[in-house]
């Protein structure tokens, strides 16, 4: 066994797999691929079950145990229906497994050692990330330049996407343009899903051209991570530092840290498991906040925010995944000191990188009081009225809104420039975890405190990345039961939560460094009660008041949680590698054709789905409807991804799986469903819903999904959704 200290590495047990784990079952047939002497030899899915799991009398176990194996370890296989063991890249990545001694390192594993193996791991997403199989790409025609804008040229450009693809793209997305065999770097600033129009700048001038391509290279943040732990690895780190307990398994080793008194006022408003979070927060160097969806997250941390900066101590930067969670937890703070009619001196709060909010914007004491400052907010905020006034009359496509939209955007980045050095002095920064890392003034500016929303996405790499220069707190706020770290490469150090890593799970909580926030206000008591004992022990106490004219209303009068059954559906795998189900779609549009005849309706509709490719469906066949736009701006349609942190009044879950595939054969649910992911995943689109949920299915098919690759805990919540 090869130990790292806070983490198991892979192993081979002996002739036969320890446990059905995925990384014991990987190293065992590696093992047997070898001494069978099996690499470079071709075989199908169901050969390669019998080759390597023979020893296991039921085929359908050794069919199973080997899609497991596949399934999180398949960028070790190649991709034909025949595949191979992709040798290489095992060598690379597992050269033990291979037989391939690697020189022994003198004395223990420490924290150099993890420095070292998590560049090595960064370095393995970026080369699998940029792989063409990886990589999502788009071609393109008829490129044509807008206009040119001070330094900046604006262009328009038609994306032919492939049936079913849903990119990932909106304002403020970078990509590549790929014309005339040169690579221009960009950066979005409209695209209209229906039409495939996509609007972008860029500082160099390029021909109109009829062909060209977009990448969507992400791996830029990798290569900035990258270059930040090269650095703390010629630096080191202090062992003493509270980053440095994750390491050492010794979370729970909880150190006080001095501080004055907090008066009652700034925790009154708390319940008592909010009071508990917001004391271990201030008390202590280390405090793992559990928060459940809806059950006043935010608000804790806000109020937290807050008392550290009226105990005027303390430099503390919190950072979250997107702009959007930035703005929204610093409004929820300013909305704390606009109650408590505290005047905050000019420079003492920034916002570092680049605000979408125009509360954000307009809040004077964010901003330092110079000409320069407030000649480009004035300036921000007259375009982002200008937009609004032509959304509502519906040219928000215009040539005029995109200028305006792409303005806006380089008047952001001077004013995020200009501002800038309000980091080295400010007592509170907000910032993405991106920029954060990305920026050499904030990653080498030393702060007291860190605080990290959404951190049960947070892994080591960025943990370090943030926690290197932190002093006296680590404040991470998250809930493990929802999505985790996101990966190709299936490395722990990659896919390890900050939770995980304090070995925190469902049938682990009882650590001393972490509490539950407990009250839950935001959703219904009948949609609390179905995830709170699959996902969160019982402990949930519901107490949001039940809005009956919601649950009253078409459809489902009455039902709080309501099945629409779909039994003749079909399940279509598109060209973009996603998956569609045409009969699902147009039964959710007549469930909006229902909602959409109250006119004075204001409550909000989300529909999610797992599939990229639904998501696609469902905004074509929306847009054909031509709904009014004051009920268009009511809903929201999206992946779960896309969808975690938000929350909305009614929500249809459209499972999109089904018992047949459009070909007739019978269908295998989805990867996405699979495993541990796949229950978070169920856990997130479920705990969205405020007062209404609508799952859309076959209620024979969730009863009996066929295949073992589900967790007990989600086949239970199906069953029990099936009765309702």
């Amino acid at each position: 066994m090869v130990k790292r200290r806070g983490f198991q590495q892979y192993y081979i047990a002996d002739d036969r797999p320890a446990s059905n784990a995925a990384k014991d079952l990987f190293a065992y047939c590696v093992k047997k691929a070898r001494g069978k002497d099996l690499f470079g030899k071709a075989h199908t899915h169901n050969q390669w079950a019998n080759l390597l799991f023979g020893y296991e009398k039921n085929s359908e176990v050794r069919i199973d145990m080997m899609s497991l194996v596949k399934r999180d370890f398949s960028i070790y296989f190649t991709p034909e229906v025949r595949y191979l063991f992709n040798e290489d890249k095992i060598k690379r990545d597992f050269p033990y497994l291979m037989g391939i001694e690697e020189e022994e390192e003198d004395g223990e594993y420490n924290l150099d050692c993890l420095i070292r193996d998590t560049i090595t791991a960064v370095n393995k997403e970026i080369i699998e990330q940029l792989d063409p199989n990886n990589l999502e790409s788009f071609k393109g025609n008829d490129l044509t330049l807008v206009r040119q804008q001070g330094k900046s040229y604006i262009y328009q450009v038609n994306l032919i996407m492939n049936d079913g693809q849903e990119p990932n793209i909106h304002e403020g997305i970078p990509f590549i343009l790929k014309v005339y065999d040169k690579e221009i770097n960009c950066e979005t600033v409209d695209f209209n899903y229906i039409s495939g129009v996509l609007f972008f700048t860029t500082i160099r001038f390029v021909n109109d051209a009829p062909y060209c391509k977009v990448l969507l290279d992400s791996t830029f943040i990798l290569n900035g991570l990258k270059q930040r732990l090269e650095k703390l690895k010629d630096n080191g780190i202090d062992e003493d530092l509270p980053f440095a307990k994750f390491f050492f398994e010794e979370t729970e080793d909880l150190k006080e840290v001095p501080h004055k008194p907090v008066p009652q006022k700034y925790f009154e408003r708390l319940d008592p498991s909010q009071k508990e979070a917001f004391h271990a927060a201030i008390d202590y160097d280390i405090s793992l906040i559990w928060g459940p969806p809806g059950t006043g997250k935010s608000f804790t941390l806000a109020s937290i925010i807050y008392a550290l900066y009226q105990l005027g101590e303390d430099r503390t930067v919190i950072c979250c995944l997107s702009n959007v969670a930035v703005d929204q937890l610093l409004c929820k703070l300013l909305d704390i000191i606009d109650k408590d009619g505290q005047k905050v001196e000019p420079g003492n709060i920034y916002r570092a990188g680049r605000s979408m909010d125009s509360r954000v914007i307009g809040t004077d004491y964010l901003f330092p009081n110079d000409e320069r400052t407030r000649k480009l907010r004035n300036q921000i905020k007259v375009n982002l009225e200008k937009i609004r006034e032509l959304k509502e009359h519906k040219l928000e496509k215009s040539e005029e809104s995109i200028v305006l939209k792409a303005a806006n955007k380089d008047l952001r980045e001077d004013l995020k420039e200009h501002t800038d050095f309000l980091v080295r002095s400010s007592r509170l920064v907000f910032s993405t975890i991106s920029n954060f890392i990305l920026s050499t003034t904030l990653y080498e500016s030393k702060f007291d405190n860190l605080i990290v929303d959404e951190a049960s996405m947070l892994a080591m790499p960025s943990l370090m990345a943030l926690g290197h220069n932190i002093s006296k707190r680590l404040i991470m706020v998250g809930d493990f039961q929802q999505l985790s770290p996101i990966s190709i490469v299936p490395d722990d150090l990659l896919q390890k939560s900050v939770f995980e890593m304090s070995e925190i799970n469902i049938r682990n909580t009882d650590h001393s460094a972490m509490k539950q926030l407990l009250r839950q206000r935001r959703s219904n008591e009948k949609i609390v009660d179905l995830i709170n004992n699959t996902f969160y022990q019982g402990k949930l106490i519901p107490s949001a008041r039940p809005n009956e004219e919601i649950v009253n209303s078409e459809p489902f009068p009455g039902s709080v949680i309501a099945l629409h059954r779909v039994s003749d559906g079909a399940v279509r795998h598109t060209r973009g590698g996603t998956r569609q189900n045409e009969v699902f779609a147009e039964n959710i549009m007549n469930i909006l054709d229902i909602y959409s005849k109250d006119e004075n309706a204001e409550f909000t509709i989300g529909i999610i789905t797992p599939y990229r490719g639904q998501v696609s469906l469902l905004r074509k066949l929306m847009s054909d409807r031509k709904y009014d736009e004051h009920f268009e701006r009511r809903v929201k349609i999206g992946t779960v991804h896309t969808f975690q942190g938000s929350e909305c009044d009614v929500i249809i879950f459209d499972m999109v799986d089904c018992f047949n595939l459009t070909s007739g054969k019978p269908n295998k649910i989805g990867k996405l469903y699979h495993g541990k992911e796949g229950e978070r995943l169920i856990n997130v689109a479920l705990s969205r819903a405020r007062h209404k949920l609508i799952l859309v299915c076959d209620p024979a098919y969730i009863k009996n999904i066929p295949g073992r690759k589900l967790e007990r805990s989600t086949l239970g919540l199906f069953y029990k959704l099936s009765k309702f």
